[in-house]
């Protein structure tokens, strides 16, 4: 019972910087809650299992969206791709080496730090670590909420009536069935992988079974947004906790470390997209959206505001996701098999 009225009120909480137009206002509101409450002493319950339902819940969401691109309206869609690679590999690369040299982080810290974006799998892959993983949380942390802003700037007094298009079939027979099917065989083939020691096992399993399996529905599926909110909810209770386990020293040294990499970060972005623009004579801005390491959610929504290429800056995103969720993974799972050999 603590624990359901801990989300209920965070729940609540993130409605209200929802209705404020605060972006991700459902994470960033139980964040808040849970950070307000323990400075006076009241601590929010987090739910068993938090992380496996954002896997389970990010997964599948991510995972339904290959139905929809449109591949065949770029004609230069692999050297999209391509320069897609090479930015990914300058900004880890990048970040990776600051993290080292300059901030004297751990190789594994500097390897989850230098992740280009996906805070819920390098929070499910810094469990596998001895380390606190507070500086991750943060550097993660402050990307996230610059990254979700800066899309927020992109598409300052656009129109969002394109969102109001979508079909009321979140609840239909048809489609809790086949969601049922995906939740199933993303839980099953990820607990397989969890037992292996495999890490952030359910986002991975999720993501491939939700793609295969919508393409085989007779027609399109809808994820329950409710579903996507109450991961955000979970996600910023997770981090509220993270945040109370370290005093404002801490913090302030690990936030001027988190605004290097951010910089970084989006510097790498800038550079690429504007070459890349001049190149290839491609909007600076869906290119920006595309390939800078933020939210595929807040991504995609600022390109469906904006009424540009939505399927080009979800592709690119799906395939940075992939990439960034399963190459750390097997490099922290091979590491720890070498050191059981």
């Amino acid at each position: 019972m603590r624990v359901l009225a801990g989300i209920i009120l965070c729940f609540l909480v993130g409605q209200g910087f929802t209705f404020c137009n605060v972006p991700l206002g459902m994470m960033f509101g139980a964040l808040f809650t849970v950070i307000t409450l323990k400075r006076v002493g009241i601590s929010v319950a987090s739910m068993p299992g938090s992380i496996t339902v954002i896997q389970l819940s990010l997964g599948i969401s991510i995972g339904m969206m290959f139905r929809d691109f449109s591949y065949g309206e770029h004609h230069q869609l692999r050297l999209f791709f391509a320069l897609l690679l090479l930015c990914l590999s300058l900004q880890f690369t990048l970040s990776y080496f600051w993290c080292v040299r300059r901030l004297g982080w751990s190789k594994e810290e500097a390897l989850l730090g230098a992740v280009p974006g996906a805070m819920a799998a390098v929070l499910a892959l810094a469990s596998h670590i001895k380390t606190p993983p507070q500086k991750i949380v943060i550097s993660h942390s402050l990307r996230l909420i610059t990254l979700t802003f800066l899309a927020g700037y992109f598409t300052r007094g656009a129109s969002t009536d394109v969102l109001a298009s979508t079909p009321a079939v979140f609840f239909s027979g048809h489609n809790l069935l086949w969601l049922a099917g995906m939740v199933v065989a993303g839980y099953i083939t990820g607990k397989f992988l969890a037992r292996l020691h495999f890490p952030a096992p359910y986002m991975i399993t999720s993501l491939i079974c939700a793609a295969a399996l919508h393409t085989l529905s007779s027609q399109p599926l809808t994820f329950p947004d409710l579903f996507n909110q109450l991961s955000m909810v979970l996600m910023g209770i997770v981090l509220g906790h993270h945040f109370t386990t370290f005093s404002m020293a801490e913090f302030g040294r690990h936030l001027w470390s988190s605004v290097q990499l951010v910089l970084i970060g989006v510097g790498v972005t800038v550079f690429m997209a504007s070459i890349t623009a001049r190149l290839l004579d491609y909007p600076f801005p869906v290119l920006m959206l595309s390939w800078v390491p933020g939210s595929v959610e807040s991504m995609s929504f600022a390109a469906l505001a904006l009424k540009a290429d939505a399927s080009f800056v979800m592709a690119n995103h799906i395939i940075r996701m992939l990439l960034i969720h399963t190459v750390p993974a097997m490099v922290l799972f091979r590491k720890r098999q070498m050191r059981v050999d």
